[in-house]
């Protein structure tokens, strides 16, 4: 079997380790927006002292870029791991339990996937005071049916495996049999795509309220939301660096972290296989 990792594995799992390091060392980076402020240098190309550029403010775009990553690294943490974990353990309990419990835990899941992602969030920030985690743990509830729904039939469709029926046979607890043989050696793959595309949304969302102002990362704090809003501000025909830098990071990141999520969910399948 050719162990080789792919090129576009590589490729995005080194924007993925790039966001990961940026999104841990950037809390300890010392940026004080305000004293950032600099009008003598206001939207200057590429420099060694800038090599991103400044803003409309004089301020660096490539400390703001790096401080950006805060807004949704971590909340994309959080909802990652609420999708993951209560749509596994409701996917598997759905899949193994019968009666009532079966029919509430789906009737449940059906409901949730009923309501769009994102317009319920917006309604959700215009009723209750909008902050990034209260963003992400709804972005995480909502993906839960997503990640739950194919996890509950790989779990009906292995419950008549012959392995699984000797596992059972030979007395092992159901919750081992549903936490280790089934999700953690049968569903990582599709938990691993799925927790990606989580962390993604959280990015994508965070990103455009943000951008809208309303209800995302408000400035002077740092988001790539805010710094691609400062494309409205610019007059015609200036430097475009302080927007196209979290334009481009924007786009790298999210099809990074879909393209990760895809190559190594399959490429855990095929060894699998």
């Amino acid at each position: 079997m050719d162990r080789s990792l792919p090129t576009g594995l590589i490729i995005s799992g080194g924007v993925v380790a790039a966001v990961f390091l940026a999104g841990m060392v950037s809390p300890f980076i010392t940026y004080v927006p305000a004293a950032d402020v600099d009008y003598s240098r206001i939207l200057q190309s590429p420099s060694w002292e800038f090599f991103l550029g400044t803003d409309t403010q004089g301020r660096g775009v490539g400390i703001r870029l790096v401080k950006g990553v805060e807004a949704f690294f971590l909340p994309g943490l959080f909802a990652a791991s609420i999708a993951t974990v209560i749509g596994a353990l409701a996917g598997a309990i759905a899949g193994y339990a019968r009666g009532w419990v079966r029919s509430t835990v789906i009737g449940t899941l059906q409901l949730i996937d009923t309501l769009p992602r994102l317009v319920f969030i917006i309604l959700v920030c215009t009723i209750m005071e909008p902050t990034i985690y209260l963003i992400a743990f709804f972005a995480g509830l909502l993906f839960i049916p997503a990640i739950a729904t194919p996890i509950r039939r790989r779990v009906e469709t292995l419950g008549s495996e012959d392995y699984i029926l000797a596992h059972i046979a030979h007395g092992f607890r159901p919750v081992r049999i549903l936490l280790y043989h089934i999700l953690w050696l049968q569903c990582r793959p599709m938990l691993i795509r799925q927790a990606s595309y989580v962390f993604a949304y959280v990015l994508f969302v965070e990103t455009a309220l943000s951008y809208l102002g309303d209800y995302g990362v408000q400035e002077p704090i740092p988001s790539w939301g805010n710094m691609i809003a400062q494309a409205r501000e610019l007059p015609p025909g200036s430097v475009p660096w302080p927007w196209v830098s979290a334009a481009v990071a924007v786009i790298f990141t999210i099809s990074a972290f879909l393209a990760f999520g895809n190559l190594l969910a399959r490429r855990d399948e095929s060894e699998a296989r």
